[in-house]
C-alpha cells in the first residue's frame, strides 16, 4: 500500500492518519471537562470541553508533527515517542493536572480544538517527518509557515507550553558570543533557507514574529531595536517593507524578503 505524503516548507511528511475520538453508544461525541478544587488558578485553556482520542499507528519514534484540518494546517510541534504524545499520557487524554496554571496547557489546548473541529465535522489528521534535529526543525517550520494553533500571535506564553515552542537560542546579553544581533540574523537567515527550499517566490517577516522565535519577547529586556537593525542587515535588491513603525524600530515591522536570496551587499 502506498503511503499519502505531504510537504510542509519543503519537509517531506508522511500521513499516519486522523485521530479517532471516544463517542457514546449513541455515536456522539464524548467529551467532558473537570472543575478544581478551590483555591487551584487554571490556566487558560482548562475549561475544555474536552474528548478521548487515539491515533493508531503512530510509531515510537522521535520527530516533527504537523496536524491538519481538512487541508488547513493547523499546528506544528515536536516529540521524542509520536505515539505518547497522541496517547493518554498526552493529547488524547486530558487528566485535571493539566488544567492547572502550571500544568499542560498545550495538551488542554490541542484536546479542545480537535473536539471543535469534530463537532464541525472536520477531522483532525497527524503527518509526520521523523529526524533526530526535530527541536530546530520545529522551529524553523513555525517560524516560516506560522501555524495559527501555535498561537504566534499571543502576546504572552504558558511557562508550560514551552514544550511545543520553538527552540533556538534565547537572547543573550551583549559581550556574549554568539552576540544578539547575530542570533537575530541568523534565526532569520533560517526562516528564510526554508522558505526558499519550499520554493516560494518570497516571505513576509515580521519583527514580532522573529523576535519571540529567539526569545525575549515581550518581556521587560526584549532587543527589539536589535532584532530590527539585523532585519534591515539582511536586506538586499528586491526586498521591500510592508510595514514600518511610526519610531521606526517596533513589533509591527513587516519586510518581504525576496527569494531566492541574493548575495547581501556590502
Amino acid at each position: 500500500m502506498q503511503i499519502e505524503t505531504r510537504r510542509f516548507a519543503g519537509f517531506e511528511f508522511w500521513s499516519v492518519g486522523s485521530l479517532e475520538i471516544q463517542r457514546n453508544t449513541d455515536g456522539s461525541l464524548a467529551e467532558y471537562s473537570h472543575t478544581l478544587p478551590e483555591g487551584v488558578r487554571p490556566n487558560r485553556y482548562s475549561a475544555g470541553p474536552f474528548c478521548r482520542f487515539g491515533l493508531p499507528g503512530a510509531p515510537n519514534a522521535a520527530g516533527v508533527y504537523a496536524i491538519t484540518i481538512g487541508d488547513e494546517l493547523q499546528y506544528i510541534g515536536e516529540a521524542v515517542d509520536l505515539a505518547q504524545r497522541f496517547g493518554p499520557s498526552g493529547y488524547g487524554k486530558i487528566h485535571p493536572r493539566n488544567c492547572h496554571h502550571d500544568g499542560q496547557s498545550t495538551n488542554c489546548k490541542l484536546n479542545s480544538r480537535v473536539l471543535e473541529a469534530a463537532k464541525r465535522g472536520s477531522a483532525a489528521r497527524v503527518w509526520f517527518h521523523p529526524t533526530d534535529d526535530r527541536l530546530v526543525m520545529e522551529s524553523r517550520l513555525i517560524g516560516v509557515l506560522l501555524p495559527p494553533w501555535n498561537g504566534r500571535g499571543v502576546s504572552t506564553r504558558d511557562p508550560s507550553e514551552q514544550r511545543d515552542q520553538p527552540r533556538v537560542a534565547r537572547g543573550s546579553g551583549p559581550g556574549r558570543r554568539p552576540g544578539v544581533a547575530e542570533q537575530f540574523r541568523n534565526a532569520l537567515s533560517a526562516l528564510l533557507a526554508d522558505a526558499e527550499r519550499s520554493g516560494a517566490p518570497s516571505v513576509q517577516v515580521q519583527a514580532g514574529q522573529l523576535h519571540r522565535l529567539v526569545g525575549g519577547y515581550p518581556g521587560p529586556h526584549h532587543r527589539m531595536p536589535v532584532c530590527c537593525s539585523a532585519m534591515r542587515s539582511l536586506m538586499v535588491p528586491g526586498d521591500r517593507f510592508i510595514q514600518q513603525p511610526p519610531k521606526g524600530n517596533g513589533a509591527s515591522l513587516t519586510i518581504e524578503y525576496r527569494l531566492p536570496r541574493l548575495p547581501a551587499l556590502k
